[in-house]
């Protein structure tokens, strides 16, 4: 009878996580926030910035793959920004890359260049959307 109680309540706490999420990880939570914070600082540059860049549109279930086509992207912005900012943008990069570490790669994703190309503001955009809707 305890067994069976006790399996049951291992069952519901496995549902309800499948149901609602699973909470965020203090690193991935602390990541997150980094990043939006750094590409804010970005934000000052956007006007300056005169290219077009491969902007993914997939949601949570492709979030590896939306991730690197974004960090891809953002190695292109390297020659194409100014100075200052050069410091921020590969911290941009390395937490980038330490998000996609903790995140399992999905299937059936389209790959980077299936993606719309869209100017750097609306690219910045759509980065800082996406990442705040994984805070979520």
């Amino acid at each position: 009878m305890c067994k069976v109680l006790i399996f049951s309540c291992i069952a519901a706490v496995m549902l309800m996580t499948a149901a609602y999420g699973a909470p965020l990880s203090t690193e991935k939570e602390h990541l997150l926030k980094t990043l939006i914070r750094d590409l804010e600082l970005l934000k000052k540059s956007k006007d300056k910035i005169d290219l077009d860049l491969y902007t993914p549109t997939e949601k949570q279930e492709c979030s590896w793959r939306t991730l690197q086509c974004y960090l891809t992207e953002m190695g292109t912005l390297e020659n194409e920004i100014e100075e200052e900012d050069v410091d921020n943008l590969q911290n941009i990069k390395k937490n980038l890359q330490s998000l996609m570490d903790l995140i399992p790669q999905g299937t059936g994703c389209k790959i980077c260049e299936a993606n719309e190309k869209e100017n750097f503001p609306k690219f910045h955009e759509e980065l800082s959307n996406f990442l705040r809707s994984m805070l979520k």
